[in-house]
């Protein structure tokens, strides 16, 4: 593959907010300068799990994850908002990383693995390796704006622009999978909670009915 233009700007949109202020954002490969910033952000919106800062790290550092930041005023400075972290997945292959040392940590690894088991992106698009999202967060004061969406729309020209054929993931929460479909991903799987907290021996907590996998073929 051909070097490529990093960091690139993916998309640039607006949105009109409560107090009528237009708010400007835009979605871009996250430059090396944020690495550090981007993965504490994710630390304390998504996982919260302290020793996965040296995963999250190594994902980062594979230059395949993107971020939404804020145009502050004249456009000088910027808020980082919402960040999907990403990396190549291969069929038949776990990415292996060192276990996690608390009991949340390891029920999270655990669920990763079963999920992972499920084929349905290599079958449905006849793919051997596609770009996964490993974890997507928007900042609580930006949420209900289509962040989401818009990240996960942006994540399909870069997944085609780094050589993958298909792009998706696993969606574990109910308004995930709403920003995935509104995207125009496909469900691909669904189980239950119930029925695959028995298959991994895990009782979850949550109101979502079902764990989700999306996909999108990419043309």
């Amino acid at each position: 593959m051909s070097a490529r233009e990093y960091p690139k700007v993916w998309s640039r949109f607006e949105r009109i907010v409560e107090d009528r202020r237009t708010l400007k954002f835009e979605i871009e490969d996250i430059p090396a300068s944020m690495w550090s910033t981007a993965v504490e952000f994710m630390l304390g919106n998504y996982i919260r799990e302290d020793e996965y800062r040296v995963l999250l790290s190594s994902i980062i550092r594979q230059k395949m994850s993107i971020a939404c930041f804020l145009a502050e005023g004249d456009g000088t400075g910027r808020t980082l908002v919402a960040v999907n972290m990403c990396l190549p997945q291969e069929k038949g292959r776990f990415v292996g990383h060192s276990p996690p040392k608390t009991k949340a940590g390891l029920l999270s690894l655990r669920m990763f693995a079963e999920a992972m088991k499920v084929t349905a992106i290599y079958d449905k698009y006849d793919v051997n390796a596609y770009l996964m999202g490993t974890g997507l967060s928007v900042a609580p004061e930006y949420r209900r704006l289509g962040i989401a969406i818009e990240l996960l729309s942006a994540r399909k020209n870069l997944s085609k622009e780094l050589g993958f054929r298909a792009t998706g993931g696993i969606f574990t929460g109910a308004k995930a999978q709403i920003s995935a479909e509104k995207a125009g991903m496909e469900c691909l799987y669904q189980i239950p909670y119930k029925k695959f907290g028995k298959q991994c021996n895990i009782k979850f907590h949550t109101d979502t009915v079902e764990l989700k996998i999306f996909g999108a073929k990419l043309e």
